[in-house]
């Protein structure tokens, strides 16, 4: 379960985890809040939020061995510092609280899903442009004929509207896509032939779609369930089942091998009833790159990126060495030819941001976060950071920062 620190809500609205909240990746944020922890489909990250940028400045570390050539990522010496060069109050979006999981497009528009108390698994995704106005307001209970019971990941599509993972019903879920036109309004929704809990989800270039989450029976209680990922077609249907190894694998050989016969016999006496551990999801953040694939990153350390073609086909596995021992990557985003992918170190609570090159995985520089802010874009070629967080007067923040 998430837990949070014992300390202050500022927001108009209770700050507490939806009742689904160990199965969903969207989290409340709220002022005066440091998260220290939360479940990720029963427990695979962690990361931290604070109620304000404490500091103007964040320091930084430079990979010096590999220097980038992007003038906005200054080589000369090994550490950067990160300069907060504005903030920006939004003002529509005054009150209450917005969950994890924003995004951006190539204009600069942050998509931000709000916490709706009265509906908290239905809550709508506002656009704010660079100049801090609402932009659109993609509400999926405007599609009531769904009765759907929650909508969850989004992703921007090209013609300024959004696509978004939504499901009906429980037992015999219902899933959708929905297409939101870009000033917000309702436009389609497309019944997918799938049947399992999804929890990531984004839209390529060419209008298929990538799913993963888990496929259980959920009126076992003793099924955990399995993984599952696959790229699903505009019109709904199923294209390719993806299969990815596990980083725990070796890991996991290694231990089998140490134990020996001696595990194999406590094995042959062990109840047969003995819970199975939950499976760590395939997949956890997904975005589309300027190539139309996906890349689409698994939560582990190395943080690995897989980049996935529409036809299901894996081109490539990034591998990004941590920041530091115990870090494990908990979000990213690409901006042309980079990644920035957010670590969270549980034992020092920290966050490192670290940018990569999107092709190699080659790590340009890392920037260590001591505010611990939600991360929610990132612009390569202006070498500005984006992050969200709630003011003392319940306003949405903006803040950019940059390289000094």
């Amino acid at each position: 379960m998430m837990t949070w620190a014992s300390t202050r809500c500022k927001t108009a609205v209770s700050c507490q985890p939806s009742p689904l909240s160990s199965h969903f990746r969207s989290v409340m944020f709220c002022p005066g809040l440091r998260r220290q922890g939360r479940s990720f489909v029963r427990g695979l990250f962690a990361l931290v939020v604070a109620a304000g940028l404490s500091s103007a400045w964040l320091t930084s570390q430079v990979n010096s061995a590999t220097p980038d050539a992007s003038p906005k990522i200054p080589t000369s010496g090994s550490t950067i510092a990160l300069h907060a060069s504005s903030t920006m109050n939004v003002a529509s979006e005054m009150g209450g609280a917005f969950m994890s999981g924003s995004k951006c497009d190539s204009e600069g528009n942050l998509y931000i899903r709000k916490y709706a108390m009265d509906r908290p698994l239905l809550g709508p995704v506002v656009k704010i442009d660079p100049e801090g106005k609402r932009k659109a307001l993609f509400d999926p209970a405007a599609f009531s004929r769904l009765a759907l019971d929650r909508a969850d990941a989004f992703s921007p599509v090209s013609d300024g509207g959004m696509d978004q993972i939504a499901q009906s019903g429980v037992l015999q879920p219902r899933i959708y896509v929905l297409h939101f036109s870009a000033d917000g309004s309702p436009s389609s929704a497309t019944r997918l032939d799938a049947d399992f809990e999804v929890y990531t989800f984004a839209a390529f270039a060419d209008g298929n779609f990538l799913l993963s989450g888990v496929q259980r029976d959920v009126q076992d209680k003793n099924d955990r369930g399995r993984d599952f990922t696959a790229v699903f077609s505009a019109d709904g249907r199923e294209l390719a089942q993806l299969s990815f190894e596990d980083p725990r694998g070796a890991a996991k050989a290694s231990a089998k091998a140490d134990a020996g016969a001696h595990r194999n016999d406590v094995q042959k006496v062990a109840p047969k009833a003995a819970e199975k551990p939950a499976p760590t999801l395939d997949l956890a953040e997904a975005e589309v790159g300027s190539d139309g694939d996906l890349y689409v990153m698994r939560v582990s350390s190395p943080a690995l990126v897989y980049v996935i073609a529409s036809s299901g086909k894996i081109m490539r596995t990034l591998k990004i060495a941590a920041p530091s021992p115990g870090a494990v990557a908990s979000a990213f985003h690409i901006s042309g030819n980079r990644l920035a992918i957010s670590f969270w170190n549980e034992e020092s609570q920290s966050q490192t941001v670290v940018v990569a090159d999107a092709q190699t995985g080659r790590k340009i520089a890392s920037y260590e976060d001591p505010t611990g802010l939600a991360l929610s874009c990132y612009s390569a070629n202006e070498g500005v950071f984006t992050f969200l967080n709630l003011g003392e007067g319940n306003e949405l923040e903006v803040i950019r920062a940059e390289p000094q």
